[in-house]
């Protein structure tokens, strides 16, 4: 799926140039990884078969990645249009 448009700046870095300078050095990693997985994914099915990352859609429409036990990656997703968007990293605690 393409990603749109990224709420959290270091998210952003992470994404478009591959610097982790504003992200928690300890989380990069995975963050990566699951930025990856989100790029090949076709359809929000797939998510459904990530026990480890927890996914689970939220209430107003938006989909939930752990990260830590206080952090997770949120975004919408768009099935007909191949889009991500709104994708944030956000302290949940």
């Amino acid at each position: 799926m393409e990603i749109g448009r990224i709420v959290r700046k270091g998210l952003a870095m992470l994404h478009e140039r591959g610097s982790a300078a504003k992200i928690d050095g300890r989380v990069a990693a995975k963050l990566r990884v699951q930025l990856g997985f989100l790029q090949t994914m076709t359809t929000s099915e797939e998510l459904r078969a990530l026990p480890f990352w927890k996914p689970h859609q939220l209430s107003d429409g938006r989909w939930s990645f752990h990260v830590t036990a206080n952090w997770r990656l949120t975004f919408f997703m768009d099935d007909a249009r191949g889009e991500i968007s709104d994708l944030d990293l956000e302290d949940y605690h």
